[in-house]
C-alpha cells in the first residue's frame, strides 16, 4: 500500500476498475471535458489550507501518452491543466502504461507480446507525461507498465502498490527518480486479465 498524505484528492474515473478515497474524492464522467475537471481541481484546491492540494490522484485506465479521464486527456487535450500550477503539488497517474514509450522499443521487452496482444503499437508516453509535468508545474508519478486490482476499494488515503517501472519527475519534465515493483504475468489476451505476482 501507498500513503497519500493531505490535503489530497482523487479523480476517479467512472469506467476505472478500482475506487481510491482522499480527503476530496469526486466521480468524473466519460462526458466530463479536461477544462470541467480542471475547474473541479481549483475549487477544491480553493478549499484547503494554503490553498494548495498536496497529492492529486488521477484514476483511470491509461495507455502510452492517453489517459482516459473523461473524455481523454492527451498532449491534444492537456492545455486547460496549467490552470493548477501553484494550486497542486503532486500528480499520481493511477492506471496502465502512461509514461511508456510504445512501438519498436516495447519489442525489445520481455512483455512486449503481452503489448502487442492489447494493441499496444505506438505512443511516447515519457513525452507526455514529461511535457504534463512541465505545463501543471507540479511532481508527476507515471507507471510504464500493466497495472492490477486487487480490490475494488482501498482505505481513506491508501492507493495499492504499482507493478512494474514507475517514474517520477519533477516540474521541468526531469526524472527525479524511479523504482521497480514486481511486474504483472500471466496476461491472458482472451479474457485481457493480468496477474499480479502477489495475488492468490
Amino acid at each position: 500500500m501507498i500513503t497519500i498524505s493531505s490535503p489530497s484528492m482523487c479523480l476517479n474515473d467512472s469506467r476505472a476498475a478500482v475506487t481510491y478515497r482522499m480527503d476530496v474524492t469526486e466521480t468524473v464522467r466519460p462526458e466530463a471535458t479536461q477544462r470541467d475537471i480542471v475547474d473541479r481541481v481549483v475549487a477544491a484546491a480553493g478549499t484547503v489550507s494554503g490553498g494548495r492540494i498536496k497529492n492529486l490522484i488521477l484514476n483511470a485506465h491509461g495507455w502510452p501518452a492517453w489517459f482516459q479521464l473523461g473524455t481523454g486527456l492527451s498532449s491534444s487535450t492537456m492545455a486547460p491543466w496549467s490552470d493548477v500550477s501553484g494550486k497542486v503539488f503532486k500528480i499520481w497517474f493511477r492506471g496502465c502504461l502512461v509514461a511508456r514509450i510504445a512501438g519498436a522499443h516495447a519489442d525489445r521487452h520481455e512483455d512486449g507480446s503481452t503489448l502487442r496482444a492489447l494493441g499496444v503499437t505506438s505512443g511516447n508516453g515519457h513525452a507526455f507525461v514529461r511535457a504534463f509535468a512541465r505545463l501543471t508545474r507540479c511532481y508527476v508519478v507515471a507507471p510504464t507498465e500493466l497495472q492490477v486490482s486487487r480490490q475494488r476499494t482501498y482505505p481513506h488515503g491508501q492507493m495499492n502498490t504499482y507493478e512494474g517501472l514507475v517514474l517520477s519527475y519533477d516540474p521541468e519534465g526531469t526524472i527525479t527518480w524511479r523504482r521497480r515493483y514486481p511486474s504483472v504475468y500471466g496476461f491472458d489476451p482472451d479474457t485481457r486479465r493480468a496477474t499480479a505476482p502477489n495475488d492468490e
